[in-house]
């Protein structure tokens, strides 16, 4: 997948437990190394960072596969935090897709609202 010229290899969330676990328990994220997050509809979407053990940047984009916004440089969360305590980040806006890649790399890439994104061939 690209957004606007930068290449990642994705990993694909597309069941409802792969959802759940996304990136939790991952003691790292190659470079240019991101999980794409099929959400099945279009709503405004939250999540949390349950068992995240890296920092991470979340890119919301919606079903016509435009960057809706980022959520930079989200540090994971405490050891032993509850889930009660864990952050949850919005969307904002609805969405249809969630790209997380390592934290600081929107903004190294230029990530930001209205790029382009392209998945496999489109």
């Amino acid at each position: 997948m690209a957004i606007d010229g930068a290449t990642f290899i994705v990993e694909v969330a597309d069941t409802p437990a792969s959802r759940r676990l996304g990136l939790g328990g991952r003691e790292s994220l190659g470079a240019h190394r991101g999980m794409w997050f099929d959400l099945a509809q279009t709503r405004e979407a939250s999540f949390w960072m349950r068992g995240m053990r890296i920092p991470i940047d979340i890119v919301w984009v919606t079903e016509e596969l435009v960057v809706a916004g980022v959520a930079a440089d989200l540090p994971p969360p405490s050891p032993g935090m509850s889930d009660a305590d864990l952050p949850r980040y919005s969307s904002g806006a609805p969405v249809r897709y969630v790209l997380e890649i390592n934290a600081g790399l929107a903004a190294e890439l230029g990530i930001g609202p209205g790029d382009r994104v392209t998945v496999g061939g489109q």
